[in-house]
């Protein structure tokens, strides 16, 4: 059903349900003053013939049937009680065992008096307190009694029986309810046509309203509302007209930037592409076209995997993006063209599944060719400082040689012996520090592997950890598996462990660490040593220098050097008195599963 129908039936409900009640309490009143007319009516009739009665009885002498038979006077006022009134249909005089003893109809005489309701019922339901007691009482025409008991001595002589019909009343209940039907059904069909009017008018601006709507809703420019009066629905529109100018105008703004933003993006270097929660590509920009699916001739609007193959890399970490709701940044990827990229993802929505993703992806060639150049910067950075340490290894000992020659050629015997020995001790001295300036400036050459970094730091503990009073502890967590070259972390890892171990003379705990952080792994080892003053942790990392006596201050450079050659980080930290934590930093392998269980065991 339309609205306007509803409208239409409502307010005609409405409008007949106070017109028919009052219809139906004025119809139950006026049918009830009618009965109780009735009843008085019939009251007088019956007065005047106990009065009749009561005269004929106190001149006669004789028995009372005589008496009463015997008196014209009663006899014409018995013919005479329909010309009483039209509702009455018959009077009679009954003897005490309900035999008619006198009537307007000779005819009745000597036969028992019929059954009727008596007049009193329908006179209280005509008087009750309940609406409508009286309308079903006079539907169908019925005669009613309306007897009075006339007694002589204390008994019964005679029983006055008049009777009465509502056929009269009935007829008029009829005419009355007609009228009122007549004048209901006019008063709803000006109703109808009235609410039809007023609803055509009110709809026809909800349905301005409306259209307006359905034009916002879809996109298309919507028109501007126009509703007469100054009325609630004239505000509405008003208000709907500012919401419309303000939207067409944010709309236009959203267009313009929109429109700015592809073309910021598309004009881009780095690759982009944007997922929606089912994996389907909706934008890609002509760098991911070109690099993920160079060949592929609809990229757009198809699903990543479909797009680019089940055993493609990128759709192995799109999967762990969308199950695990995690972002990666800074993941490296090998594409099967034999280019590498640098891929992060960010996540789209605040629900624990994606909405959506965004895929960044940078060649990793222009990285790495800083890298190299960053590189190449800090190894001649430090090649300078090599050269001066160099340069004070090699004075001492050429000093000493000179020393001793000057010595071998004034001495004799067992002197010369020793003189000998130092000598060759000065030239091992420079042949170490020859070996360690080849082995620093040489380029390394990495064989990266993907390994377990929690196989390889049992591994060390248990065989770099020569002191008993030194505990190891483990807190590894599951998947830390890395992407470098086995052999230099080892050697790395070697190193700082030692360093550990002999800054614990007198015994502590020794900690072992890793933990996930974002697309790389950490490893932490962490000691209850003497700890490092302040002002020699800036130079810890610089050659040949050193805190330990007969120290080589070779250590901790080769191992910085190993991990920065494996695109890693170290970074250590000091208190003396507390000990020593050294951070490692180095790249996860791409295909580990985004999880992290931890362990734990002495």
């Amino acid at each position: 059903m339309r609205l306007r129908a509803r409208l239409a039936w409502l307010f005609l409900a409405l409008l007949l349900i106070p017109i028919l009640s009052m219809s139906l309490i004025s119809l139950d009143y006026i049918v009830g003053q009618m009965i109780v007319d009735l009843s008085h009516s019939t009251d007088l009739m019956v007065e005047l013939i106990f009065e009749q009665i009561r005269g004929a009885l106190t001149q006669q002498q004789s028995s009372i049937t005589a008496a009463l038979t015997q008196d014209n006077s009663l006899a014409g006022l018995l013919g005479s009680a329909q010309a009483f009134g039209p509702d009455v249909v018959s009077a009679s005089i009954l003897t005490p065992d309900g035999t008619v003893l006198m009537s307007a109809n000779t005819d009745d005489v000597g036969k028992p008096a019929p059954q009727m309701p008596p007049l009193a019922d329908l006179e209280q339901r005509a008087s009750s307190w309940w609406l409508f007691a009286s309308i079903p009482s006079v539907i169908s025409a019925s005669v009613y009694d309306a007897r009075r008991e006339v007694q002589v001595n204390g008994k019964t002589a005679a029983i006055i029986s008049v009777g009465v019909t509502t056929a009269l009343i009935a007829d008029k209940a009829r005419h009355l309810l007609l009228t009122f039907i007549a004048i209901a059904a006019i008063l709803t069909a000006i109703a109808w046509l009235a609410v039809s009017l007023v609803a055509n008018r009110i709809l026809f601006q909800v349905a301005a309203l409306t259209l307006g709507l359905e034009q916002l809703a879809a996109g298309r420019t919507p028109i501007e509302v126009e509703v007469e009066g100054r009325d609630e629905l004239s505000t509405l529109a008003e208000k709907f007209n500012e919401l419309s100018r303000q939207v067409r105008s944010d709309r236009s703004r959203l267009d313009a930037d929109q429109a700015h933003l592809f073309d910021v993006v598309r004009s881009i270097q780095d690759a982009v592409a944007l997922l929606d929660a089912d994996g389907v590509v909706l934008f890609a920009n002509k760098a991911a076209r070109e690099r993920l699916a160079p060949e592929a001739q609809s990229f757009e609007g198809a699903r990543v995997e479909v797009a680019l193959g089940e055993k493609h890399p990128l759709v192995t970490l799109v999967r762990s993006t969308f199950e695990t709701g995690t972002e990666a940044h800074d993941v490296p990827v090998d594409l099967p063209q034999g280019n590498s990229l640098l891929v992060s993802f960010f996540r789209m929505g605040q629900n624990r599944k994606p909405a959506g993703l965004v895929i960044v992806m940078r060649d990793m060639k222009p990285v790495l060719e800083l890298e190299s150049a960053l590189d190449t910067s800090n190894r001649l950075a430090r090649l300078g400082t090599l050269v001066s340490g160099m340069a004070h290894q090699l004075r001492s000992p050429l000093h000493g040689m000179n020393l001793r020659l000057e010595l071998l050629r004034d001495g004799q015997g067992e002197g010369a012996h020793r003189h000998i020995d130092k000598l060759r001790q000065d030239v091992t001295r420079l042949d170490q520090a020859i070996e360690a300036i080849l082995r620093f400036t040489r380029p390394a050459e990495l064989h990266v592997t993907d390994f377990d970094m929690n196989e390889l730091i049992r591994e060390i503990g248990s065989r770099a950890i020569t002191s008993d009073k030194v505990m190891p502890d483990y807190d590894l967590d599951a998947g830390a598996t890395v992407r470098a070259d086995r052999g230099m972390v080892a050697e790395a890892l070697t190193n700082l462990v030692v360093n550990s171990v002999q800054a614990m003379p007198q015994g502590g705990r020794l900690s072992f660490q890793t933990r996930r952080s974002g697309s790389a792994i950490e490893i932490r080892v962490t000691d209850q040593g003497v700890g490092i003053p302040k002002d020699k942790l800036d130079r810890i990392f610089d050659l040949y220098y050193t805190t330990k006596a007969g120290g080589s201050g070779l250590g901790l450079p080769f191992a910085m050097r190993a991990i920065e050659l494996n695109h890693g980080k170290i970074v250590l930290n000091s208190e003396v008195g507390r000990g020593t934590i050294c951070t490692i930093i180095l790249p996860m392998a791409v295909d580990v599963p985004a999880r992290v269980i931890s362990s734990n065991s002495g």
